[in-house]
């Protein structure tokens, strides 16, 4: 008999034999997700399942603990990499390798015609993003045609997250950055990027989850002044 409190999505996993997966259940590994599905992902390898309100998955990798109702971490990343858009499959992959899941495990499991695009998805991933938003802007400037570089150590200012066109700092701003403390400590770190020579601007997570189109052409706005100026900084 189920607890009144017993979370319902995982209560229809044990009522169908099935586990969450997917992006069902990347947060509860902790990993970084740009939107919640609309429908719940499982996986059940004998694909005796069927709903129309379920996505169901048949491949398994790497088995989940014994008694748990969640797909193993890599069972949950290679399903999105097979799964969600682009954008969304790599803000997962990405966060995974944060916690430490080999890329190259992820590359030797998705073989042959039928994982090209997921392929195409672990071809995207780059170094030293720190949250979903960094991984977002970086790929959303670069489908632009900006060059963009992650996460560079600038003397005398420390770590930027994005140096785009060579030129410009963009910073990304997640919840850590809403303080009063936090934004006085920014605004001295901008200071410091632009005494270097360096155009600054700041994003926050609605701007590149919600207004993609309007972050970049700000971006590209920034660049285009500041290239016009000439004498680019050097790092």
């Amino acid at each position: 008999m189920a607890l009144p409190d017993a979370d319902p999505v995982i209560l229809r996993c044990l009522s169908t034999n099935s586990l969450l997966t997917c992006a069902s259940a990347a947060r509860r590994h902790g990993l970084w997700l740009v939107h919640d599905p609309e429908h719940v992902h499982v996986l059940r390898p004998d694909g005796h399942f069927r709903s129309d309100r379920a996505v169901v998955h048949r491949g398994s990798w790497v088995p989940a603990p014994a008694g748990s109702r969640i797909a193993s971490l890599a069972d949950v990343v290679l399903h999105a990499s097979q799964c969600l858009p682009e954008l969304e499959a790599l803000v997962v992959v990405e966060s995974a390798i944060q916690q430490g899941l080999s890329l190259e495990f992820l590359r030797a499991q998705l073989t042959g015609p039928r994982n090209a695009a997921a392929r195409k998805v672990l071809g995207l991933v780059d170094k030293g993003a720190d949250s979903l938003i960094e991984t977002l802007a970086r790929e959303l400037m670069r489908r632009a045609g900006l060059h963009v570089e992650p996460q560079v150590y600038v003397p005398g200012v420390g770590w930027m997250d994005t140096i785009v066109q060579r030129c410009v700092d963009v910073e990304l701003d997640g919840h850590t950055h809403e303080d009063p403390e936090s934004r006085r400590k920014d605004y001295a770190r901008d200071a410091r990027a632009q005494a270097l020579g360096f155009g600054t601007v700041r994003f926050s997570y609605a701007d590149v989850v919600h207004q993609p189109e309007q972050m970049v052409a700000r971006v590209q706005a920034v660049v285009e002044r500041r290239l016009a100026l000439g004498d680019l900084p050097t790092y």
